[in-house]
C-alpha cells in the first residue's frame, strides 16, 4: 500500500480528492497517475475528471487525442485548445480535434477557447481554422444529441480575421451565449457592426461582450438595454487604427446605456495604432469605465487626469505605457488618490521615482498589484 511521507494512505484518498489531484495534470501525467493502484485507476474514468479539457498541440507530432475524445468527450463541458501554429502539422491536429468536438453522438459543451501559441506564418489567413469553427458552431450533425448549446466563446487569442458568417453561424445555434470575446490582435477587423447587431439581437442573455470598436454602433448600444435580456455586465471595447475612420458612441447613448444598465462596467482599451485625438474623443465622463488601457506610447497626462476626476467611482485597474516625466508622477498620485476603488496600477516603458512608489503604496496600501516595466 502507497504511503506518503506523512503516513497517507494515497489508496484511501476520497474519489473527489483524487480527481482534484488529477485536474492539475496534463493528459499523459494523469494517465501514468492513474497507473499507481485500482483505485485511482478508477478515478481516471470519473465523468467528474472529465468536465474540462485542455489539449495542446505543440510539438508537431501525430494526432494523439483520438481515443480521450472518443470515451470522454460526452463528458466535456469546457475545451480549451492551444496550438502553435507555425507548424502546420500543429494547425491541422487543432482542427482536427475541434471537428472530432463537433462529430461527438452527446455534446455538453459550453466553454471554448481557442489559442495561438506563437507567430502567424507570413500570409497566413487561417481559412482552415474559420471552417472549423463553423462546423462547431453551426447546427449538429444529424445523430447528435445536444444536451447544452454553448454559453462561452472566447477566441481573443486567435490572431486570425473573423467574417460575419462565422459569428452569425455562432449566435444563431448557440441563442443562450453569454459571454463573447474576439477581441484579437488580428491586423484588420472584418467583423461589420451589423454582424454584432445581429449577435446582441440574438444572444439575449450575453452578459459580457468583447469586440473592437469599429465593429460596435450606437443602434446595437441601445439594443443592449432592451428590457426583455439579461443585463449586460461587462463590454470590453478595443480601440485601434481604424477608428481613425469610424463613428463615435455620444454621450447622450452613453447616459441612457448606464441610467437602464446601472452595474454595466466597461474596460477600453488604447493601443499604439489608435491616433490620440481619438482617444479623446472615445473617453467620454457618461462611460463606466473599470479597466482603462492607455498602451498608446505617448503623452498621456490629461488623459489620466481625465480618469482621475471622470472614473473616480468605478476605476480599478489602469495600464499605460508612456514617456517619463514629473507631470505624469504627480497625475498618477492624483488619480490614485481620487479613484478609491483602484486595485491595479501597471505602468510600460517609463520609470517611475521611489518617492512617487512610496507615495502611491501609502495612499492604496490595499493595491493588489503595483508593476513597473521599463524597457
Amino acid at each position: 500500500m502507497f504511503r506518503s511521507v506523512t503516513g497517507i494512505e494515497w489508496e484511501t484518498l476520497p474519489e473527489h480528492i483524487v480527481v482534484r489531484i488529477f485536474l492539475y495534470l496534463s493528459l499523459s501525467e494523469r494517465l501514468l497517475a492513474s497507473l499507481s493502484c485500482k483505485q485511482w485507476l478508477q478515478c481516471f474514468y470519473s465523468p467528474a475528471l472529465w468536465k474540462v479539457g485542455e489539449f495542446k498541440f505543440v510539438d508537431s507530432g501525430e494526432f494523439k487525442y483520438g481515443k480521450c475524445v472518443e470515451n470522454y468527450g460526452q463528458y466535456f463541458r469546457e475545451v480549451e485548445i492551444a496550438c502553435k501554429q507555425e507548424e502546420r502539422t500543429n494547425r491541422d491536429n487543432a482542427c482536427t480535434m475541434i471537428r472530432k468536438l463537433s462529430a461527438l453522438k452527446l455534446r455538453r459543451l459550453e466553454k471554448f477557447t481557442f489559442i495561438f501559441l506563437g507567430e502567424n506564418p507570413l500570409f497566413y489567413a487561417g481559412h482552415e481554422v474559420i471552417d472549423c469553427l463553423r462546423d462547431l458552431f453551426n447546427r449538429p450533425k444529424s445523430g447528435c444529441q445536444l444536451k447544452v448549446s454553448l454559453k462561452y466563446v472566447d477566441l481573443s487569442k486567435l490572431p486570425i480575421a473573423y467574417s460575419d458568417d462565422l459569428l452569425n453561424i455562432l449566435a444563431e445555434n448557440n441563442p443562450d451565449l453569454e459571454s463573447l470575446n474576439i477581441q484579437n490582435a488580428g491586423l484588420i477587423c472584418k467583423v461589420s457592426p451589423r454582424c454584432i447587431q445581429n449577435v446582441v439581437s440574438t444572444c439575449r442573455k450575453l452578459k459580457s461582450l468583447a469586440i473592437h470598436h469599429t465593429s460596435i454602433t450606437e443602434e446595437t448600444m441601445l439594443l443592449l438595454t432592451e428590457h426583455d435580456r439579461t443585463q449586460l455586465e461587462h463590454l470590453s471595447i478595443d480601440c485601434r487604427r481604424e477608428e481613425k475612420f469610424g463613428k463615435d458612441i455620444t454621450s447622450e447613448v452613453w447616459s441612457d446605456v448606464t441610467r437602464k444598465i446601472p452595474s454595466l462596467r466597461v474596460t477600453l482599451a488604447f493601443d499604439c495604432s489608435c491616433p490620440m485625438f481619438k482617444v479623446d474623443t472615445i473617453l467620454k465622463p457618461e462611460v463606466p469605465v473599470k479597466n482603462l488601457r492607455l498602451e498608446v506610447m505617448s503623452r498621456v497626462v490629461s488623459q489620466v487626469y481625465f480618469a482621475a476626476t471622470n472614473y473616480n467611482e468605478t476605476l480599478e485597474r489602469l495600464t499605460i505605457s508612456t514617456t517619463c516625466s514629473e507631470e505624469l508622477e504627480r497625475a498618477l498620485i492624483y488619480l490614485v488618490t481620487n479613484c478609491h476603488k483602484l486595485r491595479e496600477l501597471c505602468v510600460f516603458q517609463c520609470s517611475l521615482s521611489q518617492l512617487t512608489k512610496q507615495k502611491i503604496l501609502e495612499i492604496r496600501p490595499g493595491m493588489k498589484r503595483l508593476y513597473i516595466k521599463t524597457h
